[in-house]
């Protein structure tokens, strides 16, 4: 089944505007406890706090190895290089003239 390009933007928009309307709802629903205090749960609550926590998520920790270097044990001898050019110029050579 193929959707047009009018009704994936259709979709798009009703549920950007179903996403904010929850977004406002949450917002309304956590005022509302502000009153009860840490104790006073709603049956809303308690079964967002399992859904939440269906997926457990950990924390990614990596062992740490500390990186090094190894020392060289040899000199190094210094080395200079000459250029040395075969020819003079761009020109072709004289016997072809």
């Amino acid at each position: 089944m193929r959707f047009s390009l009018r009704s994936q933007r259709t979709w798009a928009i009703w549920l950007s505007a179903i996403l904010m309307l929850l977004s406002f709802a949450a917002s309304a629903h956590s005022v509302s406890h502000i009153n009860d205090g840490i104790n006073g749960h709603c049956t809303l609550c308690f079964h967002q706090h399992q859904l939440s926590n269906a997926v457990k998520s950990s924390s990614l920790s990596l062992p740490f190895i500390p990186q090094g270097y190894e020392r060289q044990q040899f000199e190094l001898q210094p080395y200079f290089s000459f250029t040395t050019t075969a020819y003079s110029s761009r020109a072709p050579p004289s016997f072809l003239l």
